[in-house]
C-alpha cells in the first residue's frame, strides 16, 4: 500500500503539467481593473467559504388556536418550496434548520387557516416569524406598474457602453444631481459622489452590511462601504433618476411614490423608506430594524423593475380607490403538491361579519370555515393531493354572491402522517489535489437530489438520494462518496443502490455504509471511468466539443433510518459532505482509498490519509479548520445550489461565468447566483451543454 500511496503522489507530480495543462487563450474577461484571466488571479477573503447555499435556523410561532397545519416555507414566488412541517415537541413553535441558495432574502410562509400570505427577511441566518403578530398585506390589484424601470447595483456601477444605465448616468447624472449626489445622514456621517465617474469608480463591491462611522467623499472599490450602502446608493439613483425624467415612465405615479407590498417596510412607500433607510446608514439610529432589513428592502426596490421587466412584485401602487365597499378575490395555486387557495379582500372597507367557505376535494366536503377580513387582509387555505384530484373552494362574499375557483394536477399526495423535503444542487471538482488543477471545474460534474421523507414528528424515516453523473474531464478513476456529519453509523438500518464492486480499495459493511468510519459515510460509485465508459477519445466524456456526447448516467442510493434515530433539524442535510476519492484505479489493478478531495472547509473521512495535506499547493491546517484550499484560499471543489452548465475543457470558469470573479472577490456578497443565465453572466460559447447540437 506504501508503494501505491507513492506511485500516487508522483503521478501527480508528472500529470499536473501534462493532461490537465490548460490553455486560456480563448477566456472573455468582462473585468479591466485588475485583469481576472484565471481563478489564479482572484484576491478573495481568506473566510470565504465558497457557498452558494446558506443554511438558516427556523423559528415561527404558529396560531395558537385551531387543529395543528403544517407550516409551508417557499421563495417569493411561491416555485419553490423549502420546508413542509410541523414543531418538532408538538408546541406551537416550528424551530428547524433549512438549506436554500445564498441568494434568497426573503421567503413566504403560509399556514392553513391563517391570514397570509406572509414575507419574512431572513437576517443573520435566522428567519423569525410570529403569525399572531402579522401586519396587513397590501394587494397588488388594479394598479397599473407599466413603464417603470430598475436597475441593480452591478449595473449602476457599469462602464458606458451603448444604451446601458451606465450610458444613462453619464449622460444625465449632472442634470439630475445639479450639485453633488450626497447619501446618508447629514447631521452624522454621508457619502458624497461628485461625478458620475465617480460612481462608475465605487463599483458597489458588497461586503457584509454595516453603518457608516465617517465621511465619505468619492469612495473607490477597495473601500467597501458594504451590501447596505451599495443598496441604498441604488436605490436613491433609480428613484432620483425616475424622479428627474430621465428612467423609466408611469402615467399615474413616480417610483418614490409606490409602497411596498409586504416585510418589515410594509405600506411604506419607497420615499419613506429611503428618508428612513439614510438616516440608519449614516449612523442615525436603526430604529426598530437591522442593517439586513435595510439592505434586503433597498434591493427590494432595485430589482422590482430590473431592466423593464416586472419580476419582484415587492412594489405596488400606494392606494386602491376603486372600491369603497369589502371586495373579495380568490386565488388558486399549486406549490410542490400543496394546493393553496388565498382569499383576500381588495376593496376600500373592513367586512362587518364573517362569510362561510366550504372546501371540497373530488366533491367530497374536506373542510368548512368562516372568514373576516380587514383591507388588504388575506386569509389562506391549503391542502394536498394526487394529480388527478380535483380541489373546489366555494366563497360566501360580501356582495352576496358565490364565488368559487377549481384545481386539479396538483403534485402527489404524501402518506398523512409523513412529508418529504428537498435538497439538491451540482458538485463541480477539480482532481489534481493537492497540487493546483486548471479551474475548469468540469473534472467531475455531478448533479445530486436528496429527498427526505419525514413523519408529523419532524422524526426523519428515508433518504432517497439520486446522483446523475454528467460529465468528467479527468484521466484518473475516481470514486465518489459522501458523510452524513450529524448521522452516526448506528442510526441507518439499510443502504442500497450504490454501485462498488472494488473491494481491494472499499470496505462496505453488511448495511450498506463504508466500514471504518466514525460518521454515516456511503461510497456512492467506486470509479466514475467503470460507471460512465468512455467511448470516444479525448481526455474525459462530455467536456470536449470535437467527441461525441454520451448520456448521463443516474446512480439512485436509498438509506433506511433507525426508529426515532434523529429529526429533521438534527440531520441537517445542508451539511452533508460530498467528496472524490482519487486513483481507486491506478494501471489496471486497484488503487489507494487514502486520497480525497472535498469542498473548502469540510473535513476529511476518518479513513483519509493525513500525509497528503500541505504537500504542492495545498494549504489545509487542521488545528485551524482549514481544509481543501490553498495559501489563497483557492478551492478544488464547489457546490452550486441549482442545476450548473459546465465549462468545456480547456477553459477558466472565470471566462464563461463573467460574475464569477466578483462573487468570489466580494465573499459571496455580489452576485449569488452567479451560475444562472441571466443577461450578461455567461459565455455560452464556453458552456459544454449550450453547444450540444449547435
Amino acid at each position: 500500500m506504501r508503494a501505491l500511496k507513492l506511485f500516487s503522489v508522483l503521478l501527480l507530480s508528472s500529470i499536473m503539467f501534462t493532461a490537465c495543462n490548460r490553455n486560456n487563450g480563448d477566456i472573455i474577461n468582462p473585468h479591466e481593473n485588475p485583469v481576472i484571466e484565471s481563478v489564479n488571479d482572484l484576491v478573495v477573503p481568506a473566510d470565504f467559504n465558497w457557498k452558494t447555499h446558506q443554511t438558516i435556523e427556523v423559528i415561527v410561532n404558529l396560531p395558537q388556536i385551531g387543529e395543528l397545519k403544517p407550516l409551508l416555507i417557499t421563495n417569493r414566488d411561491g416555485s419553490k418550496r423549502y420546508f413542509r412541517g410541523y414543531p418538532e415537541d408538538g408546541s406551537r413553535t416550528v424551530r428547524t434548520k433549512i438549506t436554500l441558495p445564498a441568494y434568497e432574502n426573503e421567503l413566504r410562509l403560509i399556514y392553513s387557516g391563517a391570514n397570509g400570505p406572509n414575507m419574512a427577511f431572513i437576517s443573520n441566518s435566522q428567519l423569525i416569524y410570529d403569525f399572531s403578530n402579522t401586519q396587513k398585506s397590501i394587494a397588488v390589484v388594479g394598479c397599473d406598474l407599466s413603464g417603470f424601470v430598475t436597475y441593480s447595483k452591478g449595473g449602476w456601477g457599469s462602464k458606458a457602453a451603448g444604451n446601458n444605465v451606465g450610458t444613462i448616468r453619464d449622460g444625465h447624472f449632472d442634470q439630475v444631481y445639479t450639485n453633488d449626489f450626497v447619501i446618508g445622514d447629514p447631521n452624522h456621517y454621508t457619502i458624497t459622489f461628485e461625478s458620475s465617474e465617480d460612481v462608475e469608480n465605487f463599483g458597489f463591491p458588497g461586503s457584509g452590511s454595516k453603518v457608516l462611522t465617517k465621511n465619505w467623499v468619492n469612495p473607490e472599490k477597495k473601500d467597501k462601504l458594504g451590501q447596505m450602502a451599495d443598496q441604498i446608493i441604488a436605490a436613491r439613483l433609480n428613484r432620483d433618476f425616475n424622479e428627474a425624467g430621465h428612467l423609466g415612465t408611469n402615467q399615474i405615479y413616480e417610483l418614490g411614490e409606490l409602497v411596498f407590498v409586504d416585510g418589515p417596510f410594509m405600506n411604506k412607500s419607497v420615499n419613506e423608506f429611503l428618508a428612513m433607510a439614510e438616516i440608519a446608514l449614516g449612523g442615525g439610529g436603526l430604529g426598530n430594524y437591522s442593517v439586513t432589513d435595510y439592505a434586503s428592502a433597498a434591493e427590494n426596490i432595485n430589482l422590482n423593475f430590473h431592466e423593464g421587466t416586472i419580476n419582484q412584485e415587492k412594489l405596488t401602487c400606494p392606494e386602491d380607490q376603486e372600491n369603497d365597499d369589502p371586495y373579495v378575490e380568490l386565488t388558486e395555486e399549486c406549490i410542490e403538491g400543496d394546493v393553496i387557495f388565498t382569499i383576500t379582500n381588495t376593496g376600500d372597507g373592513d367586512m362587518t361579519t364573517a362569510y362561510s367557505g366550504t372546501l371540497y376535494k373530488n366533491d367530497v366536503v374536506i373542510e368548512s370555515f368562516n372568514y373576516q377580513l380587514g383591507v388588504n387582509e388575506s386569509y389562506v387555505v391549503t391542502a394536498t393531493g394526487f394529480d388527478a384530484d380535483i380541489f373546489e373552494i366555494s366563497l360566501d362574499t360580501p356582495q352576496g354572491e358565490t364565488i368559487e375557483e377549481t384545481i386539479s394536477g396538483c403534485g402527489e399526495e404524501e402518506e398523512d402522517d409523513e412529508t418529504t423535503e428537498q435538497l439538491g444542487g451540482t458538485l463541480a471538482y477539480e482532481d489534481l489535489w493537492p497540487g493546483k488543477g486548471d479551474y475548469d471545474f468540469n473534472d467531475l460534474v455531478i448533479d445530486y437530489d436528496f429527498d427526505i421523507v419525514k413523519n408529523n414528528q419532524e422524526i426523519v424515516q428515508s433518504i432517497k438520494a439520486t446522483f446523475v453523473v454528467k460529465a468528467f474531464g479527468a484521466s484518473y478513476h475516481n470514486g465518489f462518496g459522501f458523510t452524513l456529519p450529524t448521522v452516526d453509523p448506528s442510526d441507518i438500518v439499510s443502504v442500497t443502490g450504490y454501485d462498488v464492486i472494488n473491494t481491494s480499495v472499499f470496505d462496505i459493511a453488511g448495511n450498506g455504509l463504508e466500514n471504518g468510519q466514525s460518521k454515516a459515510t456511503i461510497i456512492v460509485f467506486d470509479d466514475a471511468r467503470r460507471v460512465m465508459p468512455q467511448t470516444t477519445g479525448g481526455i474525459g466524456v462530455n467536456t470536449q466539443l470535437e467527441y461525441g456526447y454520451t448520456q448521463p448516467v443516474t446512480v439512485t442510493v436509498e438509506i433506511e433510518f433507525a426508529a426515532n434515530a434523529l429529526t429533521y433539524s438534527e440531520l441537517n442535510i445542508g451539511t452533508f459532505n460530498p467528496f472524490l476519492i482519487i486513483n481507486t484505479v491506478i494501471n489496471g489493478v486497484s488503487g489507494v482509498r487514502g486520497l480525497e478531495i472535498h469542498l473548502p472547509d469540510y473535513q476529511p473521512s476518518d479513513l483519509f490519509d493525513m500525509s497528503y495535506f500541505g504537500q504542492f499547493e495545498d494549504a489545509s491546517n487542521p488545528t485551524t479548520g482549514k481544509y481543501f484550499v490553498t495559501e489563497d484560499n483557492l478551492p478544488w471543489a464547489i457546490n452550486i445550489a441549482e442545476p450548473f452548465d459546465w465549462v468545456i475543457e480547456f477553459q477558466d470558469i472565470t471566462g464563461a461565468y463573467n460574475v464569477f470573479a466578483d462573487w468570489a472577490q466580494s465573499g459571496g456578497t455580489n452576485y449569488p447566483d452567479w451560475y444562472q443565465d441571466n443577461s450578461g453572466y455567461r459565455n455560452n460559447n464556453l458552456i459544454y451543454p449550450m453547444q450540444i447540437g449547435n
